[in-house]
């Protein structure tokens, strides 16, 4: 006879991981939401790190990978924005700085 085993409920955090994963990477277009990376780089990574020491407790652990690599990808895009930004700004006090000789 089978004894059926209801699935255990998903880690805190995976489902949310996910979600704020997406919304991230959507969000590049928009750059506020690309800041919720890193959030969703550690909620992914809470949850799985659940998931895998306690696997008949809960589940999600997929979820929870996914919404980890999408907040690292994430978190990368506001690094390079972040500094394409700070060289824009370096490059403009440059420009303002110079003194071409001819007065003005």
């Amino acid at each position: 006879m089978t004894v059926f085993h209801p699935p255990a409920p998903k880690a805190p955090g995976a489902t949310a991981s996910l979600v704020i994963g997406i919304v991230s990477l959507v969000g590049i277009i928009v750059v506020v939401p690309v800041v919720m990376g890193p959030l969703a780089w550690y909620l992914g990574a809470s949850a799985r790190r659940e998931a895998q020491r306690e696997p008949t407790r809960w589940s999600g652990a997929g979820e929870a990978r996914a919404g980890m690599i999408l907040g690292m990808i994430a978190s990368a895009l506001l690094l390079l924005l972040l500094l394409g930004l700070a060289v824009g700004v370096a490059g403009q006090l440059v420009v303002n700085a110079y003194d071409s000789g001819y007065g003005s």
